[in-house]
This record gives C-alpha cells, sequence and structure tokens, in this order.
C-alpha cells in the first residue's frame, strides 16, 4: 500500500505542468523567464475534475526579475498541488538563473540552471483503511491497526534541471531536462523511489498579420504558433497551440496528446487572455475528446493574472507580442 502511495504522488506530480502552455511557457522551459528581460508576477489557479469526480487542485505563484546590466534574469515558482480525496499535498518551490547571450541578427541565447526543493505528504485522516470497513453495516470505523495509520507520510527532495533557448522577434527553439538528480520521492527509507529525468522540447514562431496596417485590424495584430514535446520515463506529452493577438485581448485554441504504457487522451483547449495597462488576465478551458477504456482524461479549468513591472511595457500599453527583443 505504501508502495502504491508514492507511485501515485509520481504520476500526480506530472501534472503540474500548465496544460496552457501558450501562456505559461515558463513552467515547461525555465529559460522562458528571460525573455526580453522582463520583471513580472503572477500567480495562477488549475483543476481537473474527473468523471469518478476526483479533483485535483494546484495553484502557481510566480515571477521574474531582470538585472539587465548584468545580463541575466532570476525566475521563481512556488506550486501547491493537492488531490483532496487521498489527502495528499505537494509543495515545491523553484530558483532559475537564466542567462543572456547576443547572437546575430538580434537573436538570443538563454540557458538556464534550476534548483528546487518539494515536501510530499499525505494526510492519514484522509485516508480509509481495509479494517475500517465493516461490509455488513456499510459503516466506517473512526480508527484502524493499519500501521500506516500511526505513520507519518512525508517526504522531502532535492531538485535540479537545466534549460535553453535561442530567439529572436520570429522564432524560439528551447530544450530542457528536469530532474537531473533524480531525485527519491520515496515516503520511507526501505526502498527508493527515483524520479526519472524528464526531456521537454519546445518550438513557436510569430507573426505581424497587419503588417500594411489595415484598419479593421488593432495596429498589433499577431499569429502566435507554438509546439511542445514532454517525455520521461513510459509517459509522453505532445502540445500544439495557436493564439491570435489583437492588441491587448488574444484568444486561441490548443490541442494536447497523452501516452503512457497503459493508456492515451487526446484533449483540445480554449484559451483567451485581456491586457489592462500591466495587468494581464487569462483563461483556459480543456475537455477530452477521446480516450481508451482504461483512463478518463479530466476537464481543466484554468484562470492566470500577471502584473508587468517594466517600464518599458507601461509605456507601450497594448504592445504584447510573445517574442521580444526591445527591451534588451
Amino acid at each position: 500500500m505504501l508502495i502504491g502511495f508514492s507511485i501515485v504522488s509520481f504520476m500526480c506530480s506530472g501534472q503540474q505542468t500548465y496544460y496552457n502552455q501558450t501562456r505559461q511557457t515558463q513552467f515547461l522551459n525555465p529559460s522562458y523567464y528571460g525573455i526580453n528581460g522582463k520583471s513580472f508576477a503572477g500567480v495562477s489557479y488549475n483543476s481537473l475534475s474527473y468523471k469518478t469526480n476526483e479533483k485535483i487542485d494546484s495553484k502557481i505563484f510566480y515571477g521574474a526579475v531582470s538585472f539587465e546590466n548584468a545580463n541575466f534574469s532570476l525566475g521563481i515558482d512556488f506550486n501547491n498541488f493537492q488531490i483532496n480525496t487521498y489527502g495528499l499535498v505537494n509543495n515545491t518551490i523553484n530558483l532559475t538563473y537564466v542567462y543572456r547571450v547576443k547572437l546575430l541578427n538580434e537573436m538570443y541565447f538563454l540557458p538556464g540552471l534550476s534548483v528546487g526543493v518539494g515536501f510530499n505528504q499525505i494526510e492519514n485522516p484522509d485516508l480509509i483503511f481495509g479494517d475500517q470497513l465493516n461490509l455488513l453495516t456499510g459503516s466506517i470505523a473512526t480508527s484502524s491497526s493499519d500501521p500506516l495509520f500511526f505513520s507519518e507520510l512525508s517526504t522531502n527532495f532535492f531538485d535540479l534541471g537545466a534549460s535553453a533557448l535561442i530567439y529572436n522577434e520570429s522564432f524560439m527553439f528551447g530544450v530542457a531536462l528536469k530532474h537531473l538528480n533524480s531525485p527519491d520521492i520515496s515516503y520511507n527509507q526501505e526502498f527508493e523511489l527515483k524520479r526519472p529525468i524528464s526531456f521537454s522540447g519546445v518550438i513557436a514562431y510569430e507573426r505581424d498579420i497587419n503588417y500594411f496596417g489595415r484598419s479593421f485590424l488593432p495596429e498589433n495584430s499577431y499569429l502566435y504558433l507554438i509546439a511542445s514535446l514532454y517525455s520521461t520515463e513510459n509517459f509522453m506529452k505532445v502540445y500544439a497551440g495557436q493564439e491570435l493577438l489583437l492588441g491587448g485581448f488574444s484568444f486561441g485554441l490548443h490541442q494536447l496528446y497523452t501516452k503512457n504504457e497503459l493508456s492515451n487522451a487526446m484533449l483540445v483547449g480554449l484559451n483567451a487572455s485581456v491586457s489592462v495597462e500591466q495587468f494581464e488576465f487569462s483563461f483556459g478551458y480543456n475537455m477530452p475528446i477521446s480516450q481508451n477504456l482504461t483512463v478518463f482524461p479530466p476537464n481543466v479549468f484554468e484562470i492566470s493574472m500577471i502584473v508587468k513591472f517594466d517600464r518599458f511595457l507601461r509605456n507601450n500599453k497594448g504592445f504584447f507580442k510573445h517574442l521580444k527583443t526591445d527591451n534588451l
């Protein structure tokens, strides 16, 4: 049973990557914190609901500070991840250092190094053990003789990652490796449960769709396309997103395909955002459109808010292109 809990914890930790990578690329590739030398702070809420009535909540607080004269940025994120049905709580905090190297033709190289710590806990009062069940009366006893009932199920771990991006105002390509030290996330010392190294790649393209200043479109109108691949031991996730930016408003579509040894699923979603001065509000919703018989993919609801601190961005309201270099 203890092994099962550890595996559940491990599998659920993979859900922490936000489904809407169009707007939350830094969670897939932390080098994105260094894009255009921006300074910002944000908060996001992500809720996954299943047909089994289980609900998974994730709250993320994140931000970045740019040190322009020293050519680097610092990014930080704190993630609180909960599965209330099992009393599972996962808290992680990651700090990322991103250095900026200017290449040819306004192209930049952003190597990054991430360090993090995590804390996993299963709250025993939320668990029901076999000897608590009375099958004749249908009642549940308040105590159990199972040794796990008296155990403190918690673990701490240290994590390492590396990432890199190359980008200009039209194109972006990046790779990232996470869990380089394969941290042990087991709940006891009798066995090890190593978190495997994960790999991700991302590519994006952005195009000005109002280059000639047509009156029926806002002055700052862009088409943004992004695709990514995330892979770890026995698990793969493929993401594609298309977004239309019309000044301070944007809307788009995204698709997600996941696969492991036992199951696969396809989800589609909508996302939208609106910017008011230095504030940006985003919304996303995903739903499954195909699945096999061994998995119940979730419906995903997301909201987020970002506050931008850069003087340049505040003085150029409505210019909200993803890939920018003019603040460097």
